[in-house]
Order: structure tokens, then sequence, then C-alpha cells
């Protein structure tokens, strides 16, 4: 996943603004989705204020955080029915278990998100780009 940034001062370092794009606003699986706007900072080079540059996330990185922030809940609700359907003859307990094991994994996703979000940054690049 690509995403165009300008290079701005911020906090005496250049950084790239990244602006969230729509897509990226329910996900907050990776950097990308968790804030409005984002200063990523850059790596040593010929960056300078005002160029355009290009942030990305590698696959394996975004594929990581796209299987955490969908299967891991997924999973956790359906071990959740299977428990309750082995626990539970009432269909309601049934689903409130699964309910209950999906916020579970939700919560799980919120406790460990600093952790993650550490490791996705390193995952990222940025490249300059060239204009005409």
């Amino acid at each position: 996943m690509k995403r165009e940034a300008t290079v701005v001062q911020h906090k005496g370092k250049l950084c790239a603004l990244i602006v969230r794009s729509e897509a990226c606003g329910d996900c907050h699986a990776c950097d990308f989705g968790k804030k409005e706007m984002m200063y990523y900072p850059l790596p040593t080079g010929n960056f300078k204020e005002g160029d355009k540059v290009e942030i990305e996330i590698s696959d394996r990185a975004l594929g990581k955080a796209t299987l955490i922030a969908y299967g891991l809940p997924l999973l956790c609700m359906l071990l959740g029915l299977t428990l309750g359907t082995l626990i539970f003859k009432a269909e309601w307990a049934q689903a409130l278990t699964a309910l209950i094991a999906l916020l579970i994994g939700w919560i799980i996703i919120r406790v460990t998100e600093k952790k993650r979000g550490k490791s996705n940054t390193y995952a990222c690049r940025a490249q300059k780009i060239e204009t005409e």
C-alpha cells in the first residue's frame, strides 16, 4: 500500500505528513489508519521541506495487520460459538458466548495495539517522488 505525503518540519525533524485516506478510516490495523494526519519520521537522505514523497508499507506488514484486525476477532467468535454450543443448549446463550468471545478478541487487539504499532512503523519506507 502506498501513500503520497509532503515533507514538513515537525518537532525539529523532517517528517512526511500523511493524510489518512477515507478507505483507512475504519480499519485502524496499521499506522496509516489510526489518526487523521500522521507524521512519519524520514530516514536520512536528500529530503527537504515541501518535497513530495511516497510512503509504502510492505505487503507482508499490511497482510499481517489485516489478519490481526479481522482474523483474530473472527477466530475468537468462532471459538466462542463452539464453546457455547458444547456448554449450552439454548441458542441465545450460544450466541451470547460467541459475542462475548468476539469482544474479547477486540479487547486483545486494543491492548496489544501499542506494541504492534512500533513494529509496523519499521515496515514502511519512504521514496522521493521526482517532479518534472
